[in-house]
Parts: C-alpha cells; structure tokens; sequence
C-alpha cells in the first residue's frame, strides 16, 4: 500500500521507504553489526507522550549501547542526561562522510544502518535522498512520526498515540537481546 509522504511536495523517485512497525525496526537495529544514530535538535522539542523524545533516544541508545552523533544542540541535553556523543557534526558533514564506504565513526568497521531521530522533516529529506543515491551501501531507518520516502524503512504517517506504540514495541525488541 502506497504511503503519502508527510509533505507533499516531497518528489521521491521509484524506491521509496518500506514501512515499518515498532517491533520490526527494533529488531533491525538490535542485529546491526554497527549502527549509528544521528540526533537532532527536534528531540528536544518532540514530546512522546509526557517525555520529551531526547528522552526515548537516551533508551535506546542505553539499550543498543550504539555510537551516537548529536547535531544542532542537541548534545548539551544528551550530556546532560549522560551519555556523550561520539562527535558533534552538522548532519550535511555526517552525510557527507557517510558517502564513502569504509567510513566509521567509531573504528568498528563501516555502519551498515543508520537512524535518524529529530531532524527537521526537509532538511532530513534531503540528508536521506543523499544517502539513498550516493551510499547505497547503507540502509536508513527514520524514528520520527512521520513517513520519510527516501529512508529505507519510516513509519508511516502516524498519530501521536500510534508513534507512542510503536517507540515502545521497538525500545521493546532492542532490549530483548
């Protein structure tokens, strides 16, 4: 079943995300050999339920024990809450790097998934539509509540109570390790 992109000005090309439930993104991010989670600003502002965002990401990133890259100012908040950021990079210079394939930001080998979470929807459109032309040795994943077609898996457009779920049966998957 066809998704609408979120914004509908979004001109995407044939391939375009699969959509992807709670569980399955969790599991997907739980056999990564390296994933890598890029962070932005919108964690901060983004509420899921009474929590802010930042809050889920910090779980996830507890849970996965994965390296992380806080754009924007993000990474105060994540210091805050203690955990560091690898690096503090503008996402275009993430993306940037992530074009070639042996990049790591870690040392650990090359990424083999990366997950955004909180970035404005246009500007990751294009981060996304980047990575899916000139990195095609990656897959993508978008955690926001709204559908990215240039990732590889996004959820759908949800509601808030339905992108509370499905956070919650991922955070659920990645901890069953």
């Amino acid at each position: 079943m066809a998704v609408t992109p979120w914004q509908l000005g979004n001109i995407f090309g044939p391939r375009v995300a699969i959509q992807v439930k709670g569980d399955s993104a969790g599991r997907m991010i739980r056999v990564a050999k390296n994933p890598l989670l890029i962070a932005g600003a919108n964690t901060l502002k983004e509420m899921v339920g009474d929590k802010p965002y930042i809050e889920f990401i910090v779980e996830l990133l507890k849970a996965r024990n994965m390296p992380f890259i806080a754009t924007g100012a993000s990474y105060k908040e994540f210091i805050d809450r203690g955990l560091t950021p690898i690096k503090i990079m503008n996402a275009v210079e993430v993306v940037d790097r992530l074009r070639d394939p042996e990049w790591s930001i870690n040392g650990n080998g090359p990424h083999d998934l990366v997950i955004f979470a909180g970035l404005s929807y246009q500007y990751l459109s294009q981060l996304l539509s980047c990575i899916k032309h000139f990195a095609t040795h990656l897959r993508t994943i978008c955690l926001d509540r709204y559908y990215h077609p240039n990732a590889d898996l996004s959820f759908p457009n949800l509601t808030e109570e339905q992108w509370i779920g499905n956070l919650k049966l991922l955070l659920d998957n990645v901890k069953s390790r």
